[in-house]
């Protein structure tokens, strides 16, 4: 078992990336993983969601999992440029982003399965990059059960799933093929987290309304009371971030071939190694 994870890092380490967004202060305020196949990386969808950055940087790392080998930095605007996909909004879990005007003609494609028989009880690796670690990292795990979203099927495997594995490949440990990419929007985690904070921008925007209508002493008690839901926002963000889930769930490859052929995309399956069954 062990030579086969060995087996699985030699071969698809560099073709897995990450992709941060950085502020105009040089904060990072997202980072995902990502993986080339063809002239494609495939990634979470949470890329979508920043809308206000400076740049987005792709780096892939050599075998060592740290020293980079390519790296891209683009502006928000070149970034968008590059967002090809538009698919089902329903179906939740990945985006796709072209590489053809980016230098990475050298980096190897990992290859997607064409197998749909995948059976819940089989071993996988997950290969990504996680909250604040530069280092790229290999987990064991395996496929526990079949989740259904919306008729759509995703995969639930038990092994550990931090900030920053979104848009991981899901690789089956015998084939070494990508059966998924790792999402997000169908973690309990996740879905409360993201209602948390939006209480907390109702709870700022209606404070926001309130601000002079009251003075004690020189002091405004609605700015302090401002000042403490934002460190509250932030002190939940860390505890998110830091914090793992023992499962994880991810959307089923074939299901994203369908879509793709679906939008019309035939450059895609130009590459032999993607192409669908």
């Amino acid at each position: 078992m062990l030579k086969l994870y060995k087996s699985i890092w030699r071969k698809s380490c560099k073709s897995v990336c990450s992709i941060r967004f950085i502020n105009s202060n040089g904060i990072e305020i997202l980072s995902v993983t990502g993986f080339k196949a063809g002239n494609y990386i495939f990634t979470s969808d949470l890329v979508n969601k920043p809308h206000s950055y400076e740049i987005a940087e792709i780096t892939f790392v050599a075998d060592d999992g740290f020293t980079p080998s390519a790296t891209a930095r683009l502006t928000q605007h070149d970034f968008d440029d590059v967002l090809i996909t538009s698919y089902d909004e329903e179906i939740t879990g990945f985006t796709i982003i072209s590489t053809t005007d980016m230098d990475f003609e050298a980096i190897p494609s990992l290859p997607l399965a064409n197998n749909e028989s995948i059976a819940i009880g089989q071993p996988v690796a997950v290969m990504g990059f996680q909250y604040d670690n530069p280092n790229l990292t290999i987990k064991s795990g395996i496929l526990s059960t079949f989740v259904f979203h919306n008729e759509v099927r995703y995969l639930q495997f038990d092994g550990s799933v931090m900030w920053g594995n979104s848009g991981s490949p899901l690789i089956d440990l015998e084939t070494q093929e990508v059966i998924g990419i790792i999402g997000y929007k169908l973690d309990v985690k996740n879905k409360a987290y993201e209602q948390m904070v939006e209480i907390i921008k109702s709870n700022i925007k209606m404070l926001e309304k309130a601000q002079g209508e009251i003075d004690i002493k020189g002091v405004d008690p609605i700015q302090v009371l401002i000042a403490w839901q934002k460190q509250i926002k932030q002190l939940s963000n860390e505890i998110y971030k830091s914090s793992g889930n023992g499962i994880g769930i991810a959307i089923d490859i074939q299901v994203v071939k369908s879509l793709i052929t679906s939008t019309g995309i035939e450059a895609f399956w130009q590459h032999r190694s993607i192409k669908p069954a």
